[in-house]
């Protein structure tokens, strides 16, 4: 989307400033990241968590510097070496990201997340110090490896003192009675850019290094004071969910934007050999990758864990741990970062080429990532549809027994009948496929086709209806735009026919209605309460009607070859039954309903429990029937 903006729209130029970037986006990324690792996984995996993001970057840097400056001569030493830092690091929102589509196993994905977390520092403090030696033309290996290691250690001292600090004055803002959600959840957003700037401005230290060990000092310190304000932590956590995703967002969109004009401006620019430039990156892409993935692979033969395991293993989980080490945007904001002139006021070197370089990497490792790794892993379809089975059964047999205990208060109780109606049409949805925990969509032809005779159908019954007069025209076209929406999300082209052979049929009611003023009528005879009340019944009467039109309609035209198909449709005009049988009381207290259906997500939660303690369903599923249920009451409660 980014590229597009850039390339359709060429007048907006969004500059993006290295050190802004890294405060305003990675930093508190990363430490919503270090709030949420696995920091038991991420312990065991340290020996290859410190190789891959300390040994393997520093290799890195060394062997595709090299590799560099023998492709391109005119990009001195130092330069390339600059270049190999700035690319030596994944990205670990990059990452991130496009795990979440692809099944990888967990011990590669806890290294991958403790790499990405922690290989930014070192990446970027050997990108600093290999530009220092481009601009100044001097290098002290000695003194690289002791600031990195006091900008290392000192930046999860500063991140770890700092979070302490931060934690202490909350629990002092609570114990002065000062106890606001808005506001604690303000000074944990902001908690990153602070310790960032801190870190960065004052102590001179690794921000990164800072804000991740601050995240996971948080995490630490929150489970302490779990009970002692939870719907701080819930609200915490989805306002961070919505953040994060934000940002991912945004990061993205401003790389997409700085793309064009960087390959443009390489494009142009007669020193640079276009052709020879595109075989450079992808030579550079293809040492990064083969680095990484002989890097892992020794690592993965010489661990303890893997030696009882088969080579063939070995090598594919080395080739998963390869593949993901995508580049994107700290690499960008990083080499964005070189300077335009060195210390003498010359242009630096080949800086132009270094940017084009730096953007191809990035496009082909997200290529590589994107379309070549989920070939070599690929989900286990049928294990995941294996769980949302099991889950929807034991969600359908906890409301199953709900309502029988229900209806065992039901005379006492007039709403009770109405949390009956809506358990029933919830346990039909989740028949026909729309569960809670999976959005049900009609993905196959054979169904959708149905769907649409079925649609049809609804409007001919109710036309029908309406000619003879069981139903009124206001209730009629109400139904008839009702089910038109439906159409249209299967098939626009149906639905611009139906629509406007429903203008038609409407104009010529409208007709016949102002020749025999029978709207007038109904004005003076009813008043609008009446009127109201009188539609909403007539309409739950025609969905009911239709849904039983329907329903005897499909069984009388199933065959073996559409039984699959039909069975399904059927479930869900069954469902529209339980809707059109919802009764409609008089006067609704909506305090009466309320406490009918806490009633019945008491004896809900009574049920998971007692299933649990039986053996019928495992933790995993409890957990999953309780949090949906909280989810709910969470809702009614508002």
């Amino acid at each position: 989307m980014g590229a597009l903006i850039a390339i359709f729209h060429s007048e907006f130029n969004l500059q993006l400033d290295p050190h802004t970037f890294l405060v305003m986006f990675i930093a508190p990324l990363l430490f919503r990241d270090g709030k949420n690792a696995d920091k038991i996984s991420l312990w065991k995996q340290r020996k290859n968590i410190l190789l891959m993001s300390v040994a393997l970057v520093v290799i890195t840097v060394i062997l595709v510097g090299f590799l560099i400056n023998k492709l391109i001569p005119s990009i001195s030493l130092p330069s390339a070496f600059a270049l190999a830092a700035a690319l030596s690091p994944t990205d670990y929102v990059a990452v991130n990201a496009l795990s979440k589509k692809i099944s990888l196993p967990k011990r590669i994905l806890d290294i991958i997340e403790g790499e990405g977390l922690m290989n930014d520092a070192s990446g970027l403090v050997s990108f600093k110090f290999a530009l220092a030696a481009a601009l100044t033309g001097t290098f002290s290996v000695f003194n690289a490896t002791t600031s990195f290691l006091l900008m290392s250690v000192g930046g999860l001292i500063v991140g770890f003192v700092l979070e302490h600090i931060l934690i202490r004055f909350e629990l002092w803002v609570r114990n002065l009675g000062m106890e606001d959600v808005t506001v604690e959840i303000l000074l944990q957003i902001l908690t990153p850019f602070v310790i960032y700037l801190i870190s960065e401005e004052v102590f001179h230290v690794s921000g990164i290094l800072a804000v991740v060990i601050a995240g996971m000092v948080y995490s630490l310190s929150l489970k302490r004071f779990r009970f002692e304000n939870a719907e701080f932590n819930v609200v915490s956590e989805n306002t961070w969910s919505v953040l994060a995703y934000v940002l991912n967002g945004l990061i993205f969109i401003i790389v997409g934007l700085q793309l064009p004009d960087i390959i443009k401006t390489a494009y142009y620019e007669v020193t640079i050999d276009n052709f020879r430039a595109l075989e450079n990156v992808l030579i550079i892409t293809f040492a990064l990758l083969l680095i990484r993935y002989l890097w892992v692979l020794f690592m993965y033969i010489s661990d303890n864990e893997c030696k009882n395991e088969k080579y063939s293993k070995i090598f594919h989980a080395a080739l998963l741990t390869s593949l993901s080490g995508v580049r994107g945007a700290v690499t960008l904001a990083t080499v964005l970062s070189i300077p335009l002139f060195l210390e003498n006021g010359e242009p630096f070197p080949e800086r132009t080429l270094i940017l084009f370089l730096s953007v191809g990497v990035i496009l082909t490792t997200l290529l590589v990532t994107t379309f070549i790794l989920p070939l070599f892993a690929k989900k286990n379809v049928s294990e995941e549809a294996d769980y949302l089975e099991t889950l929807n059964k034991a969600q359908i047999k906890v409301w199953n027994n709900t309502i029988d205990k229900l209806k065992l208060e039901i005379e006492n109780n007039k709403y009770i009948s109405l949390t009956i109606v809506e358990y029933k049409r919830r346990i039909h949805q989740l028949k026909r496929g729309n569960s809670y925990y999976k959005n049900w969509s009609i993905g196959d032809k054979e169904e959708k086709k149905w769907m649409l005779v079925c649609f049809k159908k609804e409007i001919e019954n109710t036309e029908t209806l309406l000619q003879q007069e069981k139903i009124s025209e206001t209730t009629a076209h109400a139904y008839e735009e009702a089910i038109r929406n439906k159409i249209k999300l299967l098939s626009s082209v149906e639905g611009f026919s139906l629509k406007f052979k429903h203008a038609y049929t409407h104009f010529a009611h409208m007709i016949s209605n102002i020749k025999r003023f029978k709207f007038i009528l109904k004005g003076l005879e009813h008043n609008k309460e009446i009127e109201n009340n009188k539609a909403n019944i007539e309409m739950k009467e025609l969905y009911s009607t239709n849904a039983k039109y329907l329903i005897n309609y499909i069984k009388s035209i199933i065959t073996p070859e559409n039984e699959v198909t039909l069975k399904k449709i059927i479930l869900y005009y069954q469902g529209m039954c339980w809707l059109g049988s919802k009764s409609i009381l008089e006067k609704y207290n909506k305090y009466e309903k309320k406490k009918a259906d806490i009633k019945a997500m008491q004896l809900e939660r009574i049920i998971i429990q007692s299933l649990f303690e039986n053996g019928d369903i495992n933790w995993h599923i409890a957990s999953e029937l309780r949090k949906n249920l909280n989810y709910i009451e969470s809702d009614i409660l508002r």
